[in-house]
């Protein structure tokens, strides 16, 4: 009687083992989402932290909507209205990778093309960027420095960077204080980094104009805490790739030793 009752134990955490592991195959975690997206069972909006079953029928409200997801075996995927029946009938253990894992580096910046080529695209500022630069190009010191340009409410706004030896440094902070007083939510569409050198005339020359992108850092945080979370197992390394790809998908690309230093900063996340 006594073996019987042990088999049954037995047998009823196995079953319990195997239905909580296929639920958590099955499970997905919403990261974020851009647009509107509906549960078509209970009408429900898909929302950050929101967990729903890979196989459930999803309204896309807006045709342009998509939703980061992720689950803790299977990875992340960004999902879409052309997309959505691959995500549905995918039953292999990972799904396809999705986004670019590319972060822009400040180690190599040699000449005019090279700060160029960092800048492009939409730059991502969390909270501070360090850019190391030849001095044989761009010497850095009282009479030559670089210093940001742009528009706020249709006024010209000049920001004189700071520098330490051959290394420049974008400050979030300093860059949108205006008159001891931060820029509230900004919306700074465009920035031009100029070069300014002094003496008997004053040469101020344009390097690049780019995108600048300040990240909601609360919301952020909320965003990288899920994602965390699905990836205790992970190395550092897959952790570092992934969110990489992720703020890629939707902020821009960052600077890959900010980007770094805010995570450990935050998340106590290193090596």
């Amino acid at each position: 009687m006594k073996m019987k009752l042990v088999l049954i134990v037995l047998l009823f955490t196995n079953l319990s083992f195997q239905l909580t592991t296929a639920f958590s195959q099955d499970k997905f975690t919403v990261i974020k989402v851009s647009g509107s997206i509906l549960i078509q069972s209970t009408g429900s909006a898909l929302g950050i932290g929101t967990a729903f079953s890979q196989n459930e029928d999803l309204l896309f409200k807006i045709p342009e909507s998509r939703a980061a997801v992720i689950n803790p075996k299977r990875g992340r995927f960004l999902l879409t209205s052309n997309n959505m029946s691959e995500f549905k009938d995918s039953k292999s253990n990972f799904l396809p990778a999705t986004g670019n894992i590319s972060a822009r580096g400040g180690d190599n910046i040699l000449n005019a093309n090279d700060l160029t080529t960092f800048f492009e695209g939409n730059f991502v500022v969390f909270d501070k960027v360090k850019i190391k630069i030849s001095p044989a190009f761009f010497p850095m010191n009282d009479k030559k420095y670089f210093y940001i340009r742009y528009l706020y409410k249709n006024e010209t706004i000049n920001k004189k960077l700071a520098y330490s030896s051959d290394t420049l440094i974008i400050n979030k902070n300093e860059l949108l204080t205006i008159d001891g007083k931060q820029i509230p939510n900004p919306e700074i569409s465009e920035m031009k980094l100029m070069y300014m050198e002094e003496g008997e005339k004053y040469i101020s020359t344009p390097i690049c104009i780019f995108t600048p992108i300040f990240p909601d850092l609360d919301q952020l945080k909320n965003e990288i805490k899920i994602m965390l979370e699905q990836m205790k197992e992970k190395s550092y390394n897959d952790k570092i790739a992934e969110i990489t790809s992720y703020v890629n998908d939707f902020y821009g690309n960052p600077e890959a030793n900010n980007l770094k230093s805010w995570l450990k900063e935050n998340f106590g996340l290193s090596q």
